[in-house]
């Protein structure tokens, strides 16, 4: 899909992956976004682990239009969306939340997305959530909106 088509998708849905708390990133992704000229809002987890300081469960690169602030520089967890890896007894699975934009997805579209969540680092999938330092009221607020998407398993 083009960008402009998934902008005004996102802007239509009002951006519900943007207000789960923002991506977690690693140091370099980090280190991208920051010498790009973009505000600070990261809180170090360990070194290679940064989370984004949400307020009230909002990514603060999310723009007031809904489109989102570093788009130009954002990293694969947020280029993967709606599909995301997840991790259950050591094994990576799939899943394809049921956003507004899902059922606008082709094959291609869905494979070229479960690339990028390839390249999200599996420690930062599995601390995102273990090892915040975000308020609790926060977190919670984040999974609840999380659970909210209804999700299938891609093979």
């Amino acid at each position: 899909m083009k960008t402009s088509e998934v902008l005004k998708v996102c802007q239509k849905c009002g951006a519900a992956c943007c207000r789960m708390g923002g991506p977690d990133f690693t140091k370099f992704e980090m280190e991208k976004v920051l010498k790009a000229g973009y505000p600070n809002f990261f809180i170090e987890i360990n070194s290679n682990h940064y989370e984004v300081k949400s307020k009230k469960g909002i990514c603060p690169y999310l723009a007031e239009d809904n489109s989102c602030s570093i788009h130009e520089v954002r990293l694969p967890m947020c280029k993967s969306w709606p599909v995301y890896p997840h991790y259950k007894s050591g094994e990576k699975r799939y899943f394809l939340a049921e956003c507004p934009l899902t059922p606008l997805l082709s094959k291609q579209d869905v494979q070229n997305m479960k690339e990028q969540a390839s390249l999200i680092q599996k420690e930062i999938v599995l601390d995102s959530f273990t090892s915040s330092k975000l308020p609790k009221q926060d977190l919670n607020l984040i999974k609840e909106r999380f659970d909210k998407f209804k999700r299938r398993s891609l093979r």
